[in-house]
């Protein structure tokens, strides 16, 4: 596990990367295409930047004070585009009006607090107690009432001239035909709606100037006590991950204790198989944990950071788009992790019940074990990667990037053509391996004159170990030609050679005793699966007679039997003076 962490970390933090580089460079890509008006005047995180509603454009009125209650009435101002108008200048239009809104409600909260900081203190009228309570607020005291009009025979909300305030008359919105059809009310209703909806804008911007009067720290306070429930919540679900963490290091080392055991002896292969399920799902169950724990530490902060930022007016919006973005990217990748849980354990279900019959129709092969691990490495890691991507693509879809548009920028499109064409070639061949079992994790394969074990493998690429440490990595695409050194058994081929003049008929006795005797012998008979096998003469030289000799063997394990072999072999021809070939050369006299 401790290996394995700062590679599951780089992976999501290149992924994430990524997401950021796209996001950064998808601006300039997506102003020059016409179907993406957004970007006309407002970034993609703006809340108030246009979007289509049907054939109009249309723009939310935001203010640091604008309630944003998800279902709650709203004021929207909609342009229906001119004749030769493009998207892109509707939509800077509608963004325009709205914008004009936002600043002239600025600009006159600002003065009203002002106002407020000039009265005498009782002039709110703040009760005991009255911040504590979360139901929704009365009027300000000093909240100015609205006024409906008509301006050139169309409705208008204004503020009325205060001669003892010295405030002319401020007008804020002016209605229009497409701001009813957008709204789906009559100009005279969604006058009233929008009048209410101002007054408590203005009221909340007084009810916020009285707070910082009475309280002047209140929010700096409240906004470090939020971070440091924050940090505690993050501390927890750091000290409950490292639990979980020693445990899949604790799982993990046991179960590479069965493998290695299973490829001693195969004595009671069902019963270790069985044992390696086990862990195998200990460690799925501590993996998906994992993954839940990692979400819900990212939430804490991000949930920790956006209460701090919304007791700020300043950065109010900062939070209610953190708030949108958070309440969707949560569900996204926690729907990921539950979808890659939920495949998996299909998998591994399936799976572990083909292992456990192929294994009660061979109790002593290693195969069906050996083929279950190389299987679950390679779909685990496929599903993960499958799930991954598709989360990156719900989520560009969230943030209001086409990805489409990004695959159609020049250089972009040409190294994902690229990409796509050897990964597909790629993929066809690793599912093309993984079906046929051609090899898996732990065999003895010779790949394009390369040689050594299979050390991992998913169905892009295959690393192998070779007999001098060194690692080879072949793209799957790449492997035409394949040979399996330990694909359900192995065998020892040895050779002898002899001297002319030793006895042959003893020296075939004395190959025949000794392997038949390693065989019989309780710390090797596990490892080799059928009596030895001694064929005879296999070649008659000048120099001597060589001799050959089968033992079949558990895979990888001929090295092994081998080198045992030929140290009980020596001292038996020795003691029976068989001498083994003399190198020879006739000279003639011309």
């Amino acid at each position: 596990m401790t290996h394995r962490l700062p590679l599951r970390r780089a992976r999501f933090c290149a992924l994430g990367l990524v997401l950021l580089l796209v996001l950064l460079l998808s601006a300039p890509i997506l102003a020059k295409g016409d179907p993406l008006p957004a970007t006309a005047r407002r970034h993609w995180w703006d809340l108030d930047r246009a979007h289509r509603c049907g054939s109009l454009w249309c723009s939310r009125v935001l203010t640091p004070h604008t309630p944003l209650a998800p279902f709650g009435p709203r004021i929207t101002l909609a342009v229906i585009p001119g004749a030769g108008e493009g998207s892109q200048q509707a939509a800077a239009r509608v963004e325009a009006r709205s914008s004009a809104v936002a600043t002239t409600l600025g600009k006159l909260s600002r003065a009203l607090g002002k106002h407020l900081d000039a009265s005498p203190p009782a002039a709110d009228g703040v009760p005991a107690g009255f911040w504590l309570d979360r139901r929704d607020k009365s009027r300000h005291p000093l909240t100015p009432s609205l006024r409906i009009g008509v301006k050139n025979r169309t409705p208008v909300i204004y503020l009325p001239a205060d001669p003892t305030l010295k405030r002319p008359q401020v007008t804020l919105i002016t209605l229009t035909e497409p701001d009813s059809l957008a709204n789906d009310l009559d100009l005279e209703t969604l006058a009233e709606q929008w009048k209410g909806l101002l007054e408590g804008t203005l009221s909340e911007g007084l009810w916020g100037a009285s707070f910082n009067r009475s309280y002047p720290w209140g929010r700096s306070l409240a906004a470090l006590v939020t971070l440091g429930l924050g940090v505690l919540g993050t501390c927890l679900c750091t000290l409950r991950l490292q639990g979980l963490y020693r445990r899949a290091r604790e799982v993990r080392a046991d179960l590479s204790r069965q493998q290695e055991a299973a490829k001693v002896t195969a004595e009671d292969s069902g019963e270790t198989l069985r044992a390696c399920q086990r862990l195998e799902r200990q460690l799925r169950r501590t993996g998906l944990l994992v993954k839940l724990l990692q979400v819900l530490r990212i939430a804490v902060v991000v949930m920790a950071l956006i209460l701090a930022l919304s007791l700020f007016p300043t950065t109010r919006l900062a939070a209610a788009f953190l708030m949108q973005q958070s309440i969707g990217l949560p569900v996204i990748w926690l729907a990921m992790v539950l979808l890659e849980g939920g495949l998996t354990w299909s998998v591994v279900r399936r799976l572990n019940r083909w292992a456990v019959d192929a294994q009660a129709l061979n109790p002593t092969s290693l195969r069906p074990r050996m083929r279950l691990e190389t299987n679950l490495r390679v779909l685990k890691g496929s599903i993960a990667a499958a799930t991954s991507l598709l989360g990156a693509y719900l989520t560009l879809l969230l943030f209001g990037i086409q990805p489409q548009i990004l695959a159609g920028a020049g250089i972009v499109a040409v190294a994902m053509g690229f990409l796509a064409r050897s990964l597909v070639e790629d993929l066809i061949s690793g599912i093309r391996i993984l079906a046929t079992d051609r090899f898996a994790i732990g065999d003895s394969i010779v790949i394009n004159g390369h040689a050594g074990l299979v050390e991992a493998m998913n169905l892009v690429q295959t690393q192998l170990r070779g007999g001098e440490g060194e690692v080879v990595t072949i793209p799957n695409g790449m492997i035409r030609d394949s040979i399996n050194r330990s694909k359900d058994w192995s065998r020892v081929n040895f050779e002898v050679d002899i001297a002319w003049d030793s006895d042959l008929q003893q020296a075939c006795v004395l190959l025949q005793q000794v392997a038949s005797a390693l065989a019989e012998d309780p710390l090797w008979k596990d490892q080799i699966l059928e009596p030895p096998q001694l064929l005879g003469v296999e070649r008659l030289e000048q120099s001597g007679v060589r001799l050959k000799l089968w033992i079949k063997t558990q895979p990888l394990r001929q090295w092994a039997v081998a080198r045992e072999f030929r140290h009980r072999l020596k001292p038996a021809f020795d003691a029976a003076g068989i001498a083994p070939e003399v190198p020879q050369q006739l000279l003639r006299r011309g």
